[in-house]
């Protein structure tokens, strides 16, 4: 029976887009079918057996034999993995795909696109998918294996930058700053010439605050060198930025104005 076919070859992917349910139907003998007669044909009934969740048009979870369609709970990062064609997982959802994430669960999925790429927010069963506009989507990204797929993620040295530039999709500077100091095997010199293309000398800042904040407190940023953080330094020196607004002790250094206590604050207890 195709419609069981086409379900025994769903179940492997677990979220699937309406195109990959296409391509499998039409490799089932049904090569001349419309994508308008595979929907109605089988998709529709799919979801009426409970063996496909609709998770949002054209998205779609595929069910095990044994999972209850009323507590059913998609894979998160297959569904941000594949809300929107172009895109890639970033911030703290990057954190977590790299196993550094200080808390164990969050429920929000960061998915960078293009501003023409946007896409309403999502809300599904608890789960939350955000657009986060970036100017590029390939630099600093990577292919990783994930429950026998691939999908497409911010490297290491683009999420650490890319945290600091916007800390509040990494959760907050606690969640943040105690999540990147178990981020091991940075690339230092790959993470500067990231760094060199955003042309942003706040973002430099805290980039470099926060390397050194990290090299004092993580045996995993040991390889940075004395030499590359003053190389830094130099780059920083201007008119001080605030790293949070109006208030704070300045770091001469960083030529940073920072809250006072914040070390103390953020990497409390690790």
């Amino acid at each position: 029976m195709k419609k069981d076919d086409i379900y025994r070859a769903l179940l492997p992917l677990r979220v699937a887009a309406f195109e990959e349910i296409v391509s499998i139907a039409r490799a089932q003998n049904l090569a001349e079918a419309s994508s308008k007669y595979i929907f109605t044909k089988y998709v529709y009934k799919l979801i009426e057996e409970g063996r496909l969740c609709r998770i949002q048009k054209g998205l779609y979870g595929v069910l095990g034999p044994l999972d209850d369609p009323a507590k059913y709970l998609p894979d998160k990062f297959l569904v941000g993995a594949k809300i929107r064609k172009g895109g890639f997982l970033g911030y703290h959802t990057a954190l977590e795909l790299h196993g550094c994430a200080y808390s164990a669960f969050y429920n929000t999925v960061y998915v960078c696109v293009r501003q023409g790429d946007r896409f309403d927010p999502l809300t599904f069963r608890g789960l939350i998918f955000k657009p986060a506009f970036v100017q590029d989507v390939d630099l600093g990204t990577e292919k990783m294996k994930y429950l026998g797929q691939t999908i497409k993620v911010a490297d290491k040295e683009r999420t650490f930058i890319d945290c600091l530039d916007r800390p509040r999709h990494a959760g907050g500077w606690e969640e943040c700053l105690k999540s990147l100091q178990a981020l091991g095997g940075l690339d230092f010199k790959k993470l500067f010439m990231y760094l060199s293309k955003r042309q942003n000398k706040f973002l430099l800042r805290k980039v470099g605050f926060a390397l050194e904040l990290l090299k004092k407190n993580s045996v995993f940023y040991g390889h940075l060198e004395e030499e590359q953080l003053e190389a830094l330094r130099r780059r920083a020196r201007g008119t001080p930025s605030y790293l949070e607004p109006k208030r704070g002790v300045l770091n001469e250094d960083w030529c940073l104005y920072v809250p006072e206590g914040f070390e103390e604050k953020v990497l409390r207890g690790v």
